[in-house]
């Protein structure tokens, strides 16, 4: 779709309809066939450099993740397998994300340099701490690079965090600089998670960020078993905030995405929110997760979970793994209302996909 149309249909980078570009992959859904993902998620490294309180990998986890250990990280020579198989496959895009701080892999800008040499879609999501010159040189090239960052200043990131003060400037400086330097159509996002500590920011955020360069930022509650009853007291306030915020953003090319308001309202149970409304988990062909053991899970969301495990890459390649009778029936045997009952990244485009997968084929042409 051309630049003119994006703006015309005011495209997002987070709709849920993306899936429909890939014909082939759902083809091969309705035909009960299971081909190369389009899209991988890889956590290289499960050491990071902040320790936010609300991290589902630290202080804020709300499942035994029985599989995490903070000392893992793919060894580099898998690495270079992973990303050859990739290639080999077909495999459209990357992102590399936590886990840890995917920065702190210690091949990080080789891993960056094969993907892109290989035409791989390429993206990350970071804190920013390490964003220095020479990543932002392979950044620049980066289809999306979204900063987890929830503060308006200095002293509130650093308490978040748990940090010395001094970082958030220095993170600051490095969105400035790859929004200066970035292909322009790279997305830059922020993505600010709401809680207690920094409802009162949201809006000066906002502009702050607009003002570095970001193309976007996402808002995102914090989330806990009780999620109406935590955000009760700030809600109020955290969705007028948003709201002033996309007013006075509306003729910019700035976006504003809200997950805030809906994911908060007072109807919202979490144990709802954990439910699946469909039997058949239709992403799980299009995205899957690579863990910092090694271990290949069925999504993000089950990533080190041992009910989530679709094989050991100590143990064989990916491609090998990928292309085992086993693994198409662990997929295939993947009940997400008793066995996803937890947060799910991608229910919003489960629903989409289970609802275009059961349209009766006879009647298509009654539009």
């Amino acid at each position: 779709m051309s630049d003119i149309n994006s703006e015309k249909f005011n495209s997002t980078p987070y709709s849920s309809l993306k899936l429909f570009a890939h014909h082939n992959k759902l083809n091969a859904v309705m035909e009960g066939r299971l081909t190369a993902p389009v899209y991988i998620r890889i956590k290289p490294i499960n050491i990071c450099n902040h320790r936010c309180n609300y991290c589902h990998y630290g202080r804020g986890r709300y499942l035994s993740l029985e599989n995490f250990d903070k000392n893992h990280s793919i060894p580099w020579e898998k690495m270079k397998e992973i990303i050859a198989d990739m290639a080999y496959m077909g495999v459209k895009a990357i992102t590399f994300s936590g886990g840890g701080e995917p920065l702190l892999y210690p091949n990080i800008r080789e891993s960056m340099e094969l993907l892109l040499n290989n035409n791989i879609d390429l993206s990350i999501i970071t804190n920013g701490e390490m964003m220095g010159d020479n990543i932002i040189k392979l950044l620049k090239e980066a289809k999306w690079v979204r900063i987890s960052i929830d503060a308006a200043d200095d002293h509130n990131y650093a308490a978040i965090r748990d940090l010395n003060l001094g970082v958030f400037k220095k993170i600051c400086k490095n969105i400035e600089s790859l929004a200066i330097n970035k292909n322009s159509n790279s997305e830059l996002g922020i993505n600010f998670v709401i809680g207690r500590d920094n409802a009162g920011q949201v809006y000066q955020a906002g502009k702050l960020f607009q003002a570095l360069g970001a193309n976007h930022i996402r808002f995102a509650p914090q989330i806990s078993w009780n999620i109406a009853d935590y955000h009760k007291n700030i809600r109020n306030e955290v969705v007028d905030s948003i709201d002033r915020l996309r007013r006075e953003t509306k003729d910019s090319t700035f976006k504003v995405i809200d997950l805030y308001t809906p994911e908060t309202s007072e109807d919202i149970n979490i144990k709802d929110m954990f439910k699946r409304k469909y039997l058949r988990c239709a992403m799980i062909h299009f995205v899957t997760t690579i863990g910092a053991d090694c271990k290949v899970y069925m999504c993000h969301d089950k990533a080190y979970l041992t009910s989530g495990i679709i094989g050991d890459l100590r143990e064989t390649s990916f491609k090998d793994l990928w292309s085992n009778k086993r693994t198409a029936e662990k997929i295939d045997g993947l009940n997400p209302q008793e066995e996803c009952q937890h947060h799910c990244t991608y229910d919003d485009r489960n629903i989409v996909a289970n609802n275009f997968l059961s349209i009766n084929q006879e009647h298509i042409n009654f539009i």
